[in-house]
């Protein structure tokens, strides 16, 4: 009884200090222990009904598992509301305050989309040096490529082969550029800079061969938000390396820690912009519907994109104590 006694105790007093300055006052340690200690005193509560205990013990321990039940559930609570928040609100007026980098991102992307497509104009087989190999392969290997390999993008090939490396490459290249800002967001620029030239290659000629009309509904439905997310991870990258560069009045260290929790939030909320282009190209892309219904899909995204990042979380300060930060 003494080391239940001393469960007991320990559970109300780790209850207590929630309700007087919430679960973020716990350790680690307290945190692991809750479920823990609210799983035992409910087996309690069910072995002290069943062996007849008294009734004050039994109110007592009722009393207990029914404040540890509400606060735990109370917390799971918190959480999925400061996710959901921080999805509608935080992380818009984020993007919003912080635009100017993501604007610098996107800029860094169509210059190497402009320098490809220069170099290509220039140098037609040039193609082979710019686009990565597995696309190569994809050129080389078709029967149908003829004496222009590069025809077998669509020729032979199924255009969604081409769709899913974009986007696999999308989704990468947006986290090294995010992680890149540690480099003084050297290697963000070049990560831009460089996806750019790929990305652009591949649509210069691809626009050169069939006018886009194939690339175009294959690519904007998804590729719209999936860009979107990837520009504002290379601004995320920026924003450490210029607090890293320039801290202003601030100390250097404070200025990056003020930089990179921001830019942390900026990069966890592209995560969902991620995966709806995921399920839109799983979905959307490959259906057997006309290509003017996809590209009209697109326009829709577009338009959702915009009012999401443009108005929403109007209400919500943005700051580096934002409440709604994950």
């Amino acid at each position: 009884m003494n080391i239940k006694q001393d469960s007991w105790n320990q559970l109300s007093e780790m209850l207590e200090q929630m309700r007087k300055h919430g679960a973020g006052s716990l350790s680690t340690e307290q945190l692991e222990s809750l479920g823990y200690l609210y799983r035992n005193v409910v087996s309690d509560l069910a072995f002290a009904r069943s062996q007849g205990a008294s009734e004050r013990l039994i109110l007592f321990l009722n009393d207990l598992a029914g404040r540890a039940h509400g606060a735990l559930y109370a917390s799971e609570s918190a959480r999925f509301s400061g996710v959901a928040a921080f999805l509608l609100n935080g992380f818009p007026a984020l993007f919003r305050s912080t635009f100017k980098y993501t604007l610098v991102a996107a800029f860094l992307f169509f210059a190497g989309w402009a320098v490809a497509a220069y170099i290509l104009y220039a140098i037609p087989d040039a193609w082979n040096a710019l686009i990565p190999e597995p696309v190569r392969e994809m050129m080389q290997h078709s029967p149908s490529a003829g004496s222009n390999p590069s025809r077998s993008i669509f020729i032979g090939r199924d255009p969604a082969e081409l769709s899913g490396f974009i986007m696999t490459n999308n989704i990468k290249e947006g986290m090294k550029a995010f992680a890149g800002g540690v480099t003084f967001g050297i290697y963000s620029v070049w990560i831009l800079l460089k996806n750019g030239i790929v990305i652009g290659a591949i649509i210069t000629i691809v626009i050169r061969l069939t006018g886009g009309s194939l690339l175009l509904p294959l690519l904007l439905p998804h590729g719209i938000i999936e860009l979107t997310a990837v520009f504002v991870c290379g601004g995320a990258g920026l924003m450490i390396g210029s607090a890293m560069i320039a801290p202003g009045n601030l100390r250097r260290t404070d200025s990056v820690r003020i930089a990179s929790s921001q830019a942390l939030r900026l990069f966890i909320g592209t995560l969902p912009l991620f995966v709806i282009a995921a399920l839109i190209e799983g979905f959307v892309t490959p259906a057997a519907i006309p290509n003017i219904a996809k590209l009209a899909f697109a326009g829709l995204t577009a338009i959702g994109l915009v009012l999401y990042l443009g108005f929403a979380g109007r209400n919500t300060q943005t700051n580096n104590r934002d409440s709604t930060s994950i």
